[in-house]
């Protein structure tokens, strides 16, 4: 079975590729060599739109702390590697969930302070708060007896740091070397391919990263093809890419920015409208001043580079697209983009058509997150979360990713999520806020054409046509028409990039 999301009900019983690209549909020629596919289904390859390569490959070197139930057990992982690594050496960890904890409760920083001779910083899964020891919060410069929460960050138990709050524990660990930097993302790269993803949109390259993908993709390590979101903290990398313009090669492509405006919802560093349910005083944060988020606005508008924003809660959306709004009026064809557009109001909803702004969402974020999110927020304002089949009612493309490594960077797993609102047990029974819920062929969009549509790329790849890129994704089953269950057991059974299958299932 071939399918293309966009003409889903054409038959397609063959594709000839050469030089990388699809050259015919269904016009055989015996002097070809011939793959065949076994049953199997084909579809364009798999797009992943907010991936975070070097994070990726960085996190699978550190303790991994996703779905730990209890602060206790993350207390021993620590001392039992403060034990195997020499002293003074960080110890850092990534995935804790306080959700996934009895209580739900942010941890007390007795537990990290048994260790005494090893710096500790453990990032939460959301990647908007660390909870870190003593010995960390010195080295960063933080007063312990008198221990205050910096504009744009808040401190928890003396222990737990978000957003702004993380930065001098950032700042006093050893710079991440350019050979690290290059392995991780080398490694993260691998692992994607092997997920049946073609290609992903990586959000937050600084120099360093932007340098590595270009050193491997020119010695023929970079299995992938990337789309790069240039830091908007990296001022001298902004300026030098403004005055060049694009930078535009076969595997890799960089012409957007991104920016931060609030943090999460797990953390409750999200900027709200109103107060968050289960903390009254709190209405999250805002991470840029007004001038600063404007001044960038305009900068990437005179570039002509396309604007990423990330924004989670219902007042940071609401913020990006005012800003948004005063700096694109009379451009055409920005496709400037809020990342996650994770809760938005009735209000701001008909704003994003109305300026042509994309929300790329991640479905996985919903079915991680709703466990918890009644009490986060109440009742009242659970239907602003994650709100996919709205904007496609506006018919507005929907960019899907996955966030990895904050989620799993599986795309079956997206996928699913994307069409049952449900985590992987099927609770609950009818999809967690079921109006929302994508059918099957528009979740497929979200990673291909949609995706493509993110980028400036739906003349060469997100479907099937002659021309395109030779990119595919192969799996055990018909996604458009399995069972929900067969969707999370379907296997990648391969990928193609460039004419180029990844196994030896397929090989010539």
């Amino acid at each position: 079975k071939i399918i293309c999301p966009v003409d889903s009900k054409r038959k397609i019983e063959s594709l000839t590729i050469k030089n990388g690209k699809i050259f015919n549909i269904n016009q055989t020629d015996s002097s070809l060599d011939t793959i065949n596919l076994k049953g199997n289904t084909l579809i364009p390859g798999f797009t992943d739109s907010h991936f975070h390569l070097k994070n990726l490959g960085k996190r699978l070197e550190q303790l991994q702390l996703k779905g730990v139930k209890s602060p206790y057990i993350i207390s021993e992982m620590v001392i039992e590697k403060s034990r195997k690594i020499p002293p003074n050496t960080w110890i850092t960890g990534f995935g804790w969930d306080q959700t996934l904890w009895e209580d739900q409760a942010f941890p007390l920083s007795e537990l990290l302070n048994k260790v005494h001779t090893h710096p500790v910083m453990l990032t939460r899964i959301d990647g908007h708060s660390i909870w870190v020891n003593e010995y960390a919060l010195k080295l960063g410069g933080y007063d312990i007896k008198n221990l205050n929460s910096p504009e744009g960050g808040q401190i928890i138990n003396n222990c737990v740091l978000l957003d702004n709050a993380m930065n001098p524990i950032w700042d006093a660990q050893p710079k991440d070397s350019f050979d690290d930097v290059k392995r991780w993302i080398k490694t993260a790269a691998q692992t994607a391919r092997k997920r049946g993803i073609t290609n992903v949109h990586d959000a937050w390259q600084d120099s360093d990263t932007v340098r590595a993908i270009q050193e491997l993709v020119n010695v023929g390590e970079f299995p992938i093809r990337c789309y790069g979101m240039l830091a908007s903290s990296d001022s001298k990398l902004l300026t030098s890419f403004f005055k060049k313009g694009y930078y535009e090669s076969n595997l890799y492509t960089i012409r957007s920015v991104k920016a931060f405006i609030d943090g999460a919802l797990g953390s409750r560093g999200a900027a709200l409208l109103e107060p968050y349910s289960d903390d009254h005083c709190n209405c999250g944060l805002i991470l840029i001043s007004k001038n600063e988020f404007e001044q960038l606005a305009h900068q990437c508008r005179d570039a002509k580079f396309q604007l990423c924003t990330h924004a989670i809660g219902d007042r940071g959306n609401q913020y990006v697209l005012d800003t948004y709004s005063s700096a694109i009026k009379n451009t055409l064809n920005h496709r400037w983009r809020i990342e996650h557009a994770q809760m938005v109001s009735d209000e701001n909803i008909p704003r994003f058509k109305e300026y042509q702004i994309l929300p790329s969402m991640q479905p996985s974020h919903c079915t991680s997150d709703m466990r918890w999110m009644k009490n986060r927020i109440g009742s009242h304002r659970i239907h602003r979360i994650s709100r996919w089949q709205s904007f496609v009612n506006l018919g507005l493309p929907v960019p899907g990713g996955s966030d990895c490594p904050i989620e799993d960077g599986e795309p079956l797993y997206e996928y699913y999520a994307a069409v049952t609102r449900q985590d992987h047990n099927g609770w609950p029974k009818d999809g967690w806020q079921s109006q929302e819920k994508l059918n099957r062929l528009d979740a497929l969009k979200m990673f291909t054409t949609w995706a493509a549509y993110g980028e400036f790329a739906e003349h060469r790849r997100g479907a099937l046509h002659v021309g395109f890129d030779a990119d595919f994704s192969i799996l055990s089953e018909n996604i458009l028409e399995c069972t929900d269950t067969k969707i999370l057991n379907s296997e990648i059974v391969d990928s193609c990039i460039n004419g180029i299958f990844s196994n030896s299932v397929f090989q010539l």
